[in-house]
């Protein structure tokens, strides 16, 4: 069995070794017993869009688009209280609207800044992580199993000079500072690891497309007197033999960029903005060799684990009451504790069959290839 890393467990170890310990797949595995869930606006939004972007839909008008994005948008809030057990939250109805009302706002912005096509929406990747001091090897646990990273992209796009993006979509409050959407880890690691996935594709970059949240002072942003189409670029423009390409990479079709790209390009709206940042080469394999490093440090016998205390943090985190009593010296506490409050936290398999979940590209009719020593 290969031992699995995700992103989420990945930013654990570099926050807080200690929460990191508790909740981290490769350790404790736990998750609080009565999980505090709250409506997941960010993910409801991303389960419409996943609808509004669907590659085969691309081409069609948004009168027929638009009723089936609200009703992905229902799903999500209904799955939401399906996964509780409970009874649908008493503002769900008022978060729903709030969401709905945010997405059409989109809807009737976007197309005056569209420039992509989609080609795969809410897909995972699952790739062997390198040796960083011998290429061409796998990593491997002490124990022999080789390491694997996985995650998801929300949006695999081609822009009009057939150059490939990775889309990440976010619900914010306020719009994040370039500088950390510059240094976005899990974005950049993306980038390659999807190149890892599917030999033979390059990503030029990431586009984070932030929706924020209206605040009580905005004003309701202004519908425009006939709706738009869509707009970005059609899916059966002949460039290429057509850029719905979700089944097959097509190599003949090079991307023809400018010769001297911008590093950003920002489009920006009162509630939503879109940044582009194109990845160098050495941003792309050096997001790969710095994730090797990390998991290496991750999967080692003789990890050191110890808390990061600090306000933000600490603040959010579900396992402070284990974490404060070995704090205190009360380790026997702690473990009943973890014992009483706790439970395993289930495995999160790629469900083929759903929009993107697939285990591995569709389009080169074979797994990805492993690295040497993978059958260890």
């Amino acid at each position: 069995m290969p031992a699995k890393l995700a992103h989420e467990d990945r930013a654990a170890f570099k926050r807080c070794r200690r929460a990191w310990d508790f909740g981290s797949h490769g350790r404790r595995n736990l998750e609080p017993a009565v999980a505090v869930d709250p409506l997941d606006t960010d993910r409801a939004i991303r389960d419409a869009l996943a609808v509004y972007y669907y590659p085969g839909m691309w081409d069609w008008s948004r009168g027929i688009v638009l009723p089936l994005v609200d009703q992905a948008l229902q799903r999500a809030v209904a799955a939401h209280s399906a996964r509780r057990g409970e009874p649908a939250p008493s503002d769900a109805a008022g978060r729903y609207g709030r969401a709905k009302r945010l997405l059409h706002a989109y809807f009737d912005w976007a197309p005056e800044v569209e420039r992509i096509a989609p080609v795969l929406v809410e897909a995972d990747f699952d790739v062997d992580l390198a040796d960083p001091d011998q290429p061409g090897s796998g990593l491997f646990t002490p124990s022999g199993e080789n390491v694997r990273y996985r995650g998801r992209v929300d949006l695999l796009s081609v822009d009009q000079h057939d150059a490939y993006w990775i889309v990440r979509h976010r619900v914010v409050r306020e719009w994040t500072p370039l500088d950390e959407l510059v240094r976005d880890e899990e974005a950049v690691a993306a980038c390659w690891a999807w190149e890892q996935f599917y030999l033979g594709m390059e990503i030029a970059g990431t586009i984070h497309n932030e929706m924020r949240l209206p605040l009580r002072s905005d004003a309701e942003p202004e519908r425009p007197s006939a709706a738009p189409e869509r707009g970005g670029v059609a899916q059966h423009e002949g460039s290429g033999g057509g850029r719905s390409v979700p089944q097959h990479r097509r190599l003949y079709a090079m991307a023809n960029e400018p010769l001297v790209p911008e590093r950003v390009i920002h489009d920006t709206g009162p509630l939503f903005r879109r940044t582009w940042i194109r990845r160098t080469r050495a941003e792309v394999l050096g997001a790969g060799r710095q994730l090797a490093s990390e998991a290496r440090a991750m999967f080692a016998t003789d990890i050191e684990v110890y808390p990061s205390p600090s306000r933000a943090a600490c603040r959010r985190c579900p396992f402070s009451a284990p974490c404060v009593a070995l704090y205190e010296g009360r380790a026997d506490e702690a473990d009943a504790v973890l014992a009483s409050s706790y439970r395993p936290r289930p495995d999160v398999e790629l469900v083929e069959g759903r929009l993107g979940g697939v285990t591995w590209s569709m389009g080169r009719g074979a797994a990805p290839p492993r690295f040497s020593g993978t059958d260890r």
